[in-house]
């Protein structure tokens, strides 16, 4: 009796057994497994240098508001407030103490309240009043 072309087997050739099949398996999800831990965390490092990026563009905003701020509006801005409008949900406390009659100390506090968390930060500036240009003052 003679066998077609696809019936035939040679002697070397064997198919792929089912354990073969599990190893190769098992082999593929355990660098799935360790692919994902490794995903996870570059994914919570991102959103900790994001929250740190946007904090510090907070703290440069809170320092030019400081900057341009009128000398006899510096004292009333004390106080505690939250800003939500860029990416980063925030609270800006701000103090004031009078070290001289001509210098303010002012301390900002920025603190994440959002879903992007980072430590608060501390600024702290010092305000001079200017000199008018009027001969008398």
């Amino acid at each position: 009796m003679k066998r077609n072309g696809s019936q035939k087997r040679r002697a070397g050739e064997r198919g792929i057994s089912l354990v073969e099949v599990m190893i190769a398996l098992t082999i593929f999800s355990v660098v799935l497994v360790a692919l994902g831990g490794l995903m996870f965390s570059v994914a919570k490092q991102t959103r900790q240098s994001a929250a740190t990026t946007f904090r510090q563009a907070a703290m440069q905003r809170a320092a030019a508001w400081i900057d341009v701020l009128p000398w006899d509006s510096i004292t009333p801005s004390a106080g505690c407030t939250a800003d939500s409008s860029g990416q980063l949900a925030y609270d800006r406390c701000v103090s004031v103490v009078d070290t001289t009659p001509r210098l303010k100390r002012i301390t900002v506090v920025v603190s994440p309240t959002g879903v992007l968390s980072a430590l608060p930060d501390t600024l702290v500036i010092y305000r001079n009043r200017t000199r008018s240009a009027a001969p008398v003052s």
